[in-house]
């Protein structure tokens, strides 16, 4: 147990370290298995309800097929989608039953319009390559999360006269007794 609470120390002040350095950056990274909890939790609150089913349907598979995975946030997006892998047409009762490309590409587009998915590459046999995009990267659901927020209760945080801001120890008592979980938002701290 003293082995795992030393790791996570360290993490976090790796973790630190980056933030006061800004090397973080969000634009091209894998993720960590760490992060897919929350992602998942950010894509049904913020990003699913801007989205019809079928580009819901087709979103959640772009995301299994990248993100979750392999942490590589791109994707082939083909005719393995067109072939009835993601969603069926609604219009057809046949047992091998294709979208068509018509709808394939609208849907498509629609998820461009929306953030969430981005052309990365020209198409080949194997399909075009997407970049999935996860809701803190999406302008639309940052401004959705804004306004639910701004409509939710907060909670009480105590108010205290220890130090937890500038005496690291204390900082470490604070995530070791909220399980590492941001008060406000839930949101699980992430390791690199």
């Amino acid at each position: 147990m003293r082995e795992r609470l030393e790791q996570i120390r360290q993490l976090l002040s790796d973790l630190e370290s980056e933030m006061e350095s800004g090397s973080t950056s969000t634009a091209d990274r894998d993720f960590s298995a760490l992060e897919l909890p929350g992602i998942i939790q950010e894509i049904v609150d913020d990003l699913q309800p801007l989205l019809t089913p079928y580009e819901a349907a087709f979103y959640w598979y772009a995301f299994r097929h990248s993100i979750a995975k392999d942490g590589n946030p791109h994707v082939r997006l083909g005719k393995a989608l067109r072939r009835g892998v993601v969603v069926k047409s609604s219009y057809s009762t046949a047992i091998q039953n294709s979208i068509s490309e018509e709808k394939f590409r609208e849907i498509v587009r629609a998820l461009e319009v929306a953030g969430a998915l981005r052309k990365e590459g020209e198409s080949t046999r194997d399909g075009t390559l997407f970049r999935v995009l996860i809701p803190d990267e999406i302008e639309a659901c940052r401004r959705f999360r804004a306004e639910r927020m701004a409509t939710e209760p907060k909670p009480e945080i105590p108010a205290t006269d220890i130090d937890f801001y500038n005496v690291r120890e204390n900082r470490i008592k604070v995530y070791e007794r909220d399980a590492y979980k941001c008060r406000y938002c839930e949101k699980q701290l992430r390791a690199c």
